[in-house]
């Protein structure tokens, strides 16, 4: 990793006043490499060594310094280096580990709602509507407590300067970051993949269903390939949280390519998921507007990510730097959480609210009793058991409509039937009719 190249290191004070003043703070003196250097290469500037000011802003020297120092100091002293002068020089001191810790936990909150509504909303309608894409969804929820939960001990150093972190605490946060990274990789797969089943129960059509298996079996690889990756990303693996200042041997991959890699693959599975059954809610009585609203909501949150990756790996700054990266992970895993338990929400609030919200469960079916055995009609007047009307299999095939406006905010979708048997509707209910099961 190439968080060890300490660019702009020393801003450095030489009068014997400023001197002490510096080490009458709680700042430790820096190492005799750094000074050395700071000594070495001031001698050599157009400023007087008197002079604090043009030390700590004259550019070209401090380049120079922090070549010095990288080449006779170890990183750990550059460090100190680094935090000596960046203190002496009144340099002011970040600190964003509030908002680290802040966000993770009200969207760990949010999502952890959200799934529970899910559930139930199963339980309201019958644990016969509990499916496989709410065993998967439990297991992203798994994944998503710890993701957002780090965020707390991490916060600890995530969002202070790298020169305000005592080394041992980058390590402890390098080994933090490695697990976090674990379950941001495995949480996305896992929830598209949830996603994807939830659309094999409401989308009849035969192409849309293979293009689910289809990117289901793609998600899958995606978790396996960069789990892998980012588990033996150093070898040996402790590597990816020891080596940093180059005092434990280990050797790693390209991280910043692996990272870049990662994100791209993620966004075109998630743009995938997003196209996939465009062609049938296409039919559905959008204004186009609202279509495009929904393509350019995700295509924003993805350039957004993208650029919180522009310092991946390659920051000399990892734990100030990060802070995006960080709190964007356990945002995106959230709100894909989120949005996959937004159907089943709203089928519970139209239980519960119907007059608000509306029902997806028709009062008076025309068909009280569907069953893949064809029965015969009886003429209850007359009393008779004999069939006066020959059955009959009807396979019907249901499209996915829209019974509101074309500016509500909600679309109901139901889980469709393939094909089943029923009775010769009567003259008043010769319309088709939705199946009442409630996704």
């Amino acid at each position: 990793m190439r968080l060890f190249v300490l660019s702009g290191l020393l801003l450095a004070v030489f009068q014997t006043g400023v001197w002490a003043a510096a080490n009458s703070t709680e700042t430790e003196t820096p190492p005799l490499c750094g000074i050395n250097c700071i000594e070495q290469e001031v001698l050599k500037s157009t400023c007087d060594a008197t002079n604090a000011t043009c030390i700590c802003t004259n550019v070209e020297l401090t380049e120079t310094i922090s070549l010095c120092v990288t080449a006779n100091c170890t990183v750990r002293e550059a460090l100190l280096v680094q935090s000596y002068s960046k203190h002496s020089c009144g340099a002011p001191s970040r600190d964003r580990s509030t908002m680290v810790w802040v966000i993770g936990v009200v969207f760990l909150v949010l999502g952890i709602i959200s799934f529970c509504l899910r559930v139930m909303a199963r339980i309201f309608l019958g644990t016969h509507t509990w499916g496989a894409d709410d065993w998967v969804m439990l297991l992203a929820v798994l994944m998503m407590i710890p993701l957002n939960s780090i965020s707390f001990p991490i916060s600890r150093m995530l969002g202070k300067d790298i020169w305000n972190v005592h080394p041992d605490d980058i390590t402890d946060f390098l080994y933090l970051f490695f697990w976090d990274e674990l379950l941001y990789l495995g949480a996305l797969p896992v929830t598209k993949i949830s996603i994807l089943l939830f659309y094999l129960k409401i989308f009849p059509a035969k192409t849309t269903r293979i293009a689910c298996w289809v990117f289901i079996g793609l998600n899958v690889g995606y978790f396996i390939a960069f789990e892998l990756v980012s588990i033996f990303q150093c070898s040996p693996i402790e590597g990816a949280w020891r080596a940093w200042d180059k005092e434990f041997p280990a050797k790693c991959n390209n991280i910043n390519m692996q990272g870049w890699m990662a994100a791209v693959f993620n966004i075109v599975l998630d743009l995938g998921t997003l196209i996939l059954p465009m062609p049938e809610l296409w039919a559905l009585s959008l204004s186009l507007r609202k279509k495009v609203q929904i393509i350019l909501i995700v295509t924003i949150v993805s350039i957004v990510r993208l650029q919180s990756l522009a310092s991946y790996a390659t920051t000399h700054n990892v734990t100030q730097d990060y802070v995006e990266v960080g709190y964007w992970s356990t945002i995106e895993v959230p709100v894909g959480i989120i949005c996959a338990c937004m159907p089943s929400i709203r089928s519970l609030f139209s239980q519960v609210f119907p007059k608000v919200f509306g029902s997806t469960q028709r009062s008076t079916p025309p068909y009280t009793n569907l069953s893949n055995q064809s029965k015969p009609l009886s003429n209850p007047s007359r009393g008779s058991k004999m069939p006066t009307q020959q059955a009959i299999r009807v396979d019907t095939n249901f499209s996915v409509r829209s019974k509101h406006r074309d500016d509500s905010s909600t679309v109901e979708l139901t889980t469709m039937e393939h094909s089943h048997e029923h009775r010769r509707p009567s003259s008043e209910t010769k319309r088709p009719t939705t199946p009442s099961e409630s996704v």
